[in-house]
């Protein structure tokens, strides 16, 4: 199977509610990477964060708390105990925490990976006749004032199209440019 070089592969379709679905869980890790930060910032103000920070929160906390208050902890209690004491409520930090222990693997989405490509010289073609039919449609009905409805056009044409209710417009059929088969 030959593969056409990556500069000439065509975008058949991207799927932009799948996308915008993973960039809200990844703006959720940010929201609560910042949330983090600010309640840890509560209670140890010169807090400095670091890239190992956030491999165990809870644990890395506990210790700026201890370095923050080791004059003040003579009797060498250990941190839970001496947030404990210091009446720190540290349940919305828990919560955060694990939270963030949820969305800590989620990388940010790029549109690449939700774009579906053509990928062979065969592909191309059939999205290029897609591409040319398409146009044909839209001229036909600019010169003519005659609306194609998009259920008689995607019959007529056996899957080959599309109709994108979102966008409201017509799209190669991304199975049959794939494949060359209908659905």
């Amino acid at each position: 199977m030959n593969t056409i070089p990556v500069e000439k592969r065509k975008a058949i379709t991207v799927d932009q509610k799948k996308f915008a679905e993973d960039l809200e869980v990844y703006s959720n890790r940010l929201t609560t990477i910042q949330e983090i930060k600010k309640e840890v910032k509560k209670y140890i103000p010169k807090f400095k964060f670091n890239n190992d920070f956030f491999s165990d929160i809870l644990n890395n906390f506990y210790s700026g708390l201890l370095h923050k208050y080791k004059k003040e902890n003579t009797l060498n209690l250990r941190a839970e105990k001496l947030a404990e004491l210091l009446e720190f409520d540290l349940r919305k930090l828990k919560e955060l925490v694990a939270n963030y222990d949820k969305l800590k693997d989620v990388k940010s989405p790029t549109i690449e990976n939700y774009t579906t490509y053509t990928e062979t010289p065969e592909q191309l073609t059939r999205f290029e006749q897609c591409e040319k039919l398409i146009n044909t449609i839209y001229e036909v009905e600019e010169s003519t004032g005659v609306k194609a409805y998009p259920f008689d056009v995607t019959k007529a044409f056996r899957r080959i199209l599309d109709f994108n209710i979102r966008t409201n417009k017509f799209q190669a059929n991304t199975y049959w440019v794939k494949t060359g088969r209908q659905i």
